[in-house]
C-alpha cells in the first residue's frame, strides 16, 4: 500500500475512506490515524480533518485546544474549510482569545476563496460592524458573491432586501 510507504495522498484518502466507511469498515481510530501521518508531513487536507476530528471528538477526545492547532496549520496554508472552523474558533473565543477582528481575517479569507457560507458570514460582518467596519454596500457585495453560487440564504436575503 502507497499509505504504508509514507505517500501523503494515500494516508489521507484512506483515512478519509475509513471517516466515511468507503471501501472499508468505518472506524474513526484508523481515519484519525491515517490523517495523522499525513498531517505531520504538512498536508492542509489531513490537518483541516484532524482539527475537525479533535473538535468533535472523533478517534480521539475531544480536545478544542489541539483542534485550532490543527486548523491554524491547514488554514496558514489556505484550506477554506479551516479557515472558516478557525475563524468561528475566534468568533467564540473556542481555546483561543475571542478576537472580532481575527475571526473576520479568517473568514474573509475563506471568503475569497470562493466559499459561500463564509461570504454570508462575511456579509453579517460587514452589515453588523464585526471585526470589520461597518458597510452596508460591502455586505451586500459579499451576499451577491454567495447568491452568485447558488446559497439559497444568500439569494433569500437579497430579496428581503428587494434587490
Amino acid at each position: 500500500l502507497a499509505a504504508d510507504q509514507g505517500h501523503v495522498t494515500a494516508q489521507v484518502n484512506l483515512g478519509l475512506m475509513y471517516r466515511d466507511g468507503v471501501g472499508v469498515h468505518q472506524d474513526h481510530a484508523q481515519a484519525y490515524r491515517w490523517c495523522h501521518l499525513a498531517a505531520v508531513q504538512g498536508d492542509a487536507t489531513a490537518q483541516s480533518t484532524l482539527g475537525q476530528f479533535c473538535h468533535s471528538g472523533i478517534g480521539v477526545s475531544q480536545n478544542y485546544v489541539d483542534a485550532a492547532q490543527w486548523l491554524r496549520l491547514a488554514a496558514d496554508q489556505g484550506d477554506t474549510n479551516a479557515q472558516l472552523n478557525l475563524s468561528r474558533y475566534y468568533d467564540n473565543g473556542t481555546a483561543v482569545p475571542q478576537d472580532d477582528t481575527e475571526a473576520a481575517r479568517w473568514m474573509q479569507l475563506a471568503a475569497e476563496q470562493g466559499d459561500s457560507t463564509a461570504q454570508i458570514g462575511l456579509s453579517g460582518k460587514y452589515h453588523s460592524g464585526t471585526g470589520v467596519p461597518q458597510d452596508d454596500a460591502e455586505a451586500i457585495r459579499w451576499l451577491r458573491l454567495a447568491a452568485d453560487q447558488g446559497a439559497p440564504v444568500a439569494i433569500a436575503a437579497l430579496a428581503q432586501l428587494g434587490l
